[in-house]
């Protein structure tokens, strides 16, 4: 009798293949002179409908915003994308430049999707902040490399680590030495807490180079997980990792027009919007009224956007043995990697820059228990806040329709404080 657990990883597999397809380069746009120009959509839709097909750059020329794009390349040769969006009001005294980081399988977008009402953003633009967004290697916009093919097994071989160590760093100077800045603000989301701590546990100079770090349900610690479907996933990683290597996949939920149609045909009728908003909750937590029905399709535009499996497998094995330590190759794997029998833990001790955390209390990724944790971890806390909507769950830190109202806009203060010690 076939494993039923067999039966549901291959299911989950099949689905991923399905929704993955192949990849797709974005060449829709151009960057010149940190310039960007684009292909113009035929037409302008209605905003769920037209927002899901437009790129990270249109979708902020579209709000009346400004965009410049950015080219970097790691030492290790990944060409990341950068999306620069300019102080809207350039008389407003200099602040200092801010970095958002988005979570796994997600892109740049996850900071703009919403909408100028919405989106962190365009509320950081309006408040007279040079407003940086990251899109890290094997996601939708960074998916290059100066000698591997993005096809090849080599390309894929990265976990959040090489992230940490090689993206943020790269991208960091850059956006120093494009403003002219010795320090910036750094918000990141989910992933974006996870490679930051690397960094900053790794390589302890960049510590000096961060004003304030803001961490929006930090992963890293992953204790008490309570979503079914990333419980299942977790559980069963190894079978799924044997699954995915027999078929020669090393990429995890790429971006493709596909699954936007599927997207479309499941959730396009008002009536079916609300169940596509249920299986969101299954997945980042309940939250009845949290997400504005009529971005649903322009969310599924922009999500997934892609991830290596490895870096899939590092988070299972941060589950599994409870600890925040580098990718875990086995003992004898190891004892080459490391040259020793077990991976080196990061040194959180050393992350010495300010942190301000926010979790919410219903994230069913990150239990409220795994941030207060980690803050006693670091020493250098400046605050650990629950946010005060109780519904509050691992995607409204980006998505959630009242995020700007109960988060958004408590993050402001704390920056200008800091950027007035600066």
């Amino acid at each position: 009798m076939v494993d039923a657990t067999w039966i549901g990883c291959c299911c989950l597999v099949g689905g991923l293949i399905l929704v993955s397809g192949e990849f797709v380069p974005v060449d829709e746009f151009e960057v010149s002179s940190n310039e960007l120009t684009f292909v113009k959509p035929n037409k302008w839709l209605k905003l769920e409908e037209d927002d899901a097909e437009l790129l990270v750059p249109e979708l902020i020329v579209k709000y009346g915003y400004k965009v410049e794009g950015h080219t970097v390349v790691t030492e290790d040769g990944y060409v990341l994308k950068m999306f620069r969006i300019p102080p809207r009001q350039q008389s407003i005294a200099k602040k200092l430049p801010v970095l958002l980081v988005h979570g796994v399988v997600a892109s740049s977008a996850d900071f703009v999707v919403s909408g100028p009402n919405i989106s962190l953003a365009y509320l950081l633009s309006d408040n007279g902040y040079d407003v940086w967004l990251a899109n890290v290697r094997g996601s939708r916009y960074s998916k290059e490399h100066t000698k591997l093919p993005v096809e090849s097994k080599e390309y894929w071989d990265f976990t959040w680590h090489e992230i940490g160590y090689y993206d943020l760093p790269s991208m960091i100077d850059h956006v120093l030495n494009a403003t002219n800045s010795n320090k910036l603000f750094y918000i990141g989301h989910s992933q974006g807490t996870t490679v930051y701590f690397v960094m900053s546990s790794s390589r302890p100079e960049y510590n000096d180079k961060i004003a304030l770090m803001t961490a929006l349900s930090p992963a890293v610690t992953l204790k008490h997980v309570r979503s079914p479907i990333l419980r299942f996933m977790l559980d069963n990683v190894d079978t799924i990792r044997k699954i995915l290597d027999a078929l020669k996949i090393y990429e995890f939920l790429t971006y493709n027009d596909a699954g936007l149609q599927i997207g479309r045909a499941l959730c396009q009728p008002e009536e079916k919007k609300n169940w596509c908003i249920l299986l969101f909750g299954l997945a980042a937590g309940p939250h009845p009224g949290g997400t504005d029905p009529r971005l649903v399709l322009s969310y599924l535009g922009h999500y997934p956007q892609g991830a290596s499996v490895k870096q899939m497998l590092h988070f299972a094995q941060v589950f599994q043995s409870n600890r925040f330590r580098q990718f875990d190759y086995g003992r004898k794997g190891n004892l080459q990697k490391y040259g020793r029998p077990e991976p080196p833990a990061y040194n959180l001790t050393a992350s010495t820059a300010p942190v301000l955390i926010y979790y919410g209390l219903n994230d069913w990724l990150i239990h409220p228990k795994n941030p207060r944790d980690l803050s006693r971890m670091l020493p250098r806390v400046i605050d650990t806040i629950a946010v005060s909507d109780r519904q509050f769950n691992h995607m409204d830190f980006v998505l959630a329709k009242n995020v700007r109202k109960v988060l958004y806009e408590k993050i402001l203060p704390t920056l200008d404080k800091y950027n007035r010690k600066c």
